[in-house]
């Protein structure tokens, strides 16, 4: 099984809707995402999703208050970043297996900006840094390690992922 893949939570500004929102994210993704909503949160999953990160950063200053995303590029490596509301990095941390060359940006500095964003403790990040690469990246487990920053943010993934599926919307009337 491979863990190639794409997660994200994003927590929506005020009066923004979540249901158009994913429609604009799977239209930005250009691939079936699944979703769960919970008030003006969002957690989404692509399989194969490795452009999710970056559809998420586009969406983000018309959509978002802050988000998170991880990247799992399998046997490569994984990458977690906290965006802010303009979707700029305000951390970025990467595990990287075979020499990719994997943004990082986990720094004290980093951790501060992403705890400050998310309203947490900067000791809980603190604690994620300091052992979350020491088993690797584990290709074909899911949501391993990165999942363990979004807790320290009070973001945990939930269980169970009651999700729904949601499409990128077909094109229609395009002829030549």
């Amino acid at each position: 099984m491979s863990s190639f893949s794409g997660w994200a939570v994003i927590d929506l500004k005020d009066g923004r809707d979540p249901d158009e929102f994913t429609l604009a994210l799977a239209a930005a993704h250009q691939s079936a995402l699944d979703v769960m909503i919970e008030g003006a949160r969002v957690f989404v999953f692509a399989d194969f999703g490795v452009t999710l990160s970056s559809a998420v950063e586009k969406l983000m200053p018309e959509w978002g208050a802050r988000a998170i995303t991880a990247s799992d590029f399998d046997e490569h490596g994984v990458t977690n970043e906290v965006l802010g509301p303009d979707g700029t990095a305000a951390h970025v941390a990467s595990i990287e297996e075979e020499g990719v060359g994997l943004p990082d940006n986990d720094t004290v500095e980093s951790r501060r900006a992403a705890a400050a964003l998310f309203g947490v403790e900067p000791s809980a990040l603190d604690e994620v840094a300091e052992t979350w690469n020491e088993e690797g990246a584990q290709p074909s487990v899911l949501g391993v390690p990165y999942l363990r920053w979004w807790t320290a943010l009070g973001a945990p993934w939930p269980h169970p992922f009651e999700s729904t599926t949601v499409e990128p919307p077909t094109a229609t009337g395009c002829g030549s």
